[in-house]
C-alpha cells in the first residue's frame, strides 16, 4: 500500500549514528531495509535500472528482510500503474518534491534524515549512486562502476566534464558518510577503491543476476515481434547495448562494413536507445544494418534466442549484464577483453580486443561459419549465465546490511 507523503523533518545532527556499546542488533527479527529507488529508471529498464529493479523485488520476497521503499510521489504516481505488481503491493515512504530537487536538499542540506521517513529503519539503500543522510540509521550504497573517472569510458566533452564534477562532488560527500558500498563486480571494487582508497575498507561486490525469463523459452509476444520485425528467417547479429561512445560504436561502424560485405545475407541489428550522431552515421550500412531502438523483454528474449550471434564489443563495463542475458537466451557472444567483461564472461564467450575491428570481425566469423564453435559457446554460456542468479545476489546483500548491525 503507498504510504502519504511525509513532511521535511529530521534530526540537526550529521554524523552517521553508530550503536552504543551495551546496544546489540536483534538477528531474531527481519531487518528493517529502506530502500531508496528512482522509480522512474525501473520501468523500460535496462542496466543500473534492471538491476535496482531486481535487487528490491528479490530482497522484498525475503522472510528476514521488511522492505520499504523511498521514492518520488510524482513517479509513484506514474510509474507504479506501469510496472504493477509486486511494485504496487510494497510500503512506501513517499517525498513531495521532484527528484532532483530532493537530491539537491540531501546534498546540501542534509535533510530531511532517512529516519523522518522510517524511523525504525535499519539500513537505508540507495540502490544507484546517491544520498540519503541518516544518523542512527546506516547507510548502503550500489556504486556501479568508476566509469566517470576513467580515461576511455567517455567522450571527453563539456557534458562528460559537467558530470564528473558532480560525481566527484558527491563521492567527497560519500566517502564521509555511507557506511557500505555495493559494487557489481570485483573489477569495479578495484576501480573504485583506486580513484577513492578512503573507501576502500567499505566496498562489497556482490554479482548481479539474471532475470529468470531468460532462461525460459520464447513467449508468444516474442515470436510475434520477430514475425513483425521481419528478422523470424533471418541470419543476424545482435548488438544489445546501443550505439554509443562507451559501447564501442566507432568500432562497430567500422567493423560492420567488412562483416556485411563478408556475409551478403547477414543482417545487424541493434537494440536500445542509440545517439544520433551515430544513428546518422550508421544509414551509409544500408538496411541490412538495422537500428531497432528500445524492446520489450519478450522481444529482447526472442532477439537474443534467434541471434547468429551477440556482439558486445563495450569499451568500459562495471558488470555487462547484456552478456549473461545473452548467455541464458543461448546465444554465443563476442565481446571486449578488457575491464570486468574477462570477469563476467570467463572462458564462456570469445573475447577480442576493444581497439581492434578486425578481431571482432574474425571472432564474429568465426561464429557464423563454425557451426561447432557456436554450439559449445552456446553451451557454455548457459552453464556460465547460471552462476548469476539475483536470488544469491540478494542473500549476499542481505548478509552484507545484517554486518553493519
Amino acid at each position: 500500500m503507498i504510504g502519504s507523503t511525509l513532511e521535511l523533518s529530521g534530526d540537526d545532527r550529521t554524523s552517521t549514528g553508530t550503536l552504543s556499546p551495551s546496544v546489540q542488533p536483534d538477528h531474531t527479527r527481519p531487518l528493517k531495509l529502506l530502500a531508496y529507488v528512482h522509480l522512474r529508471n525501473i520501468h523500460g529498464s535496462t542496466g543500473a535500472g534492471r538491476t535496482a529493479r531486481q535487487i528490491v523485488e528479490h530482497l522484498a520476497v525475503r522472510n528476514d528482510t521488511e522492505l520499504r521503499v523511498l521514492a518520488d510521489a510524482n513517479d509513484a504516481k506514474r510509474i507504479l500503474p506501469l510496472v504493477q505488481k509486486p511494485w504496487t503491493e510494497y510500503s512506501y515512504s513517499l517525498f513531495s518534491a521532484d527528484t532532483s530537487r530532493q537530491q539537491a536538499r540531501w546534498f546540501f542540506l542534509d535533510r530531511p534524515r532517512a529516519e523522518a521517513y522510517w524511523p525504525d529503519a535499519d539500513v537505508v539503500f540507495c540502490t544507484g549512486e546517491s544520498y540519503v543522510p541518516a544518523t542512527k540509521t546506516k547507510l548502503a550504497m550500489t556504486a556501479h562502476d568508476a566509469g566517470y573517472f576513467e580515461s576511455a569510458a567517455h567522450i571527453r566533452d563539456w557534458t562528460y566534464w559537467k558530470t564528473r564534477l558532480k560525481w566527484e562532488l558527491l563521492y567527497k560527500k560519500l566517502e564521509r558518510r555511507v557506511d557500505m558500498f555495493h559494487t557489481v563486480s570485483a573489477f569495479s571494487a578495484e576501480r573504485l577503491a583506486h580513484y577513492f582508497p578512503q573507501i576502500k575498507s567499505r566496498i562489497r561486490w556482490v554479482y548481479n543476476g539474471v532475470t529468470p525469463h531468460f532462461f525460459e523459452p520464447v513467449t508468444s509476444a516474442g515470436r510475434a515481434y520477430m514475425e513483425q520485425s521481419g528478422l523470424l528467417d533471418d541470419t543476424y547479429l545482435l548488438i544489445p547495448g546501443g550505439l554509443h561512445f562507451r559501447k564501442n560504436a566507432e568500432l562497430i561502424l567500422q567493423a560492420a562494413p567488412l562483416l556485411l560485405k563478408r556475409f551478403p545475407r547477414l543482417t545487424i541489428a541493434v537494440v536500445n536507445h542509440t545517439n544520433p550522431v551515430y544513428a546518422q552515421r550508421s544509414q551509409s550500412l544500408g538496411p541490412r544494418f538495422r537500428l531497432l531502438g528500445f524492446v520489450s523483454d519478450d522481444a529482447l528474449k526472442a532477439l537474443y534466442s534467434c541471434a547468429g550471434a551477440v556482439w558486445y564489443p563495450s569499451r568500459y563495463e562495471g558488470f555487462g549484464l547484456p552478456i549473461v542475458e545473452a548467455m541464458a537466451c543461448g546465444a554465443p557472444v563476442v565481446a571486449s577483453n578488457s575491464t570486468c567483461i574477462p570477469e563476467i564472461a570467463g572462458d564462456a564467450a570469445l573475447l577480442a580486443d576493444p581497439a581492434s575491428p578486425a578481431a571482432h570481425v574474425k571472432s564474429i566469423s568465426q561464429l557464423l561459419t563454425d557451426e561447432r564453435a557456436r554450439l559449445q559457446f552456446a553451451h557454455a554460456g548457459i552453464a556460465r549465465a547460471q552462476q548469476f542468479t539475483w536470488q544469491k545476489c540478494a542473500r549476499e546483500l542481505r548478509g552484507h546490511f545484517a554486518s553493519l548491525l
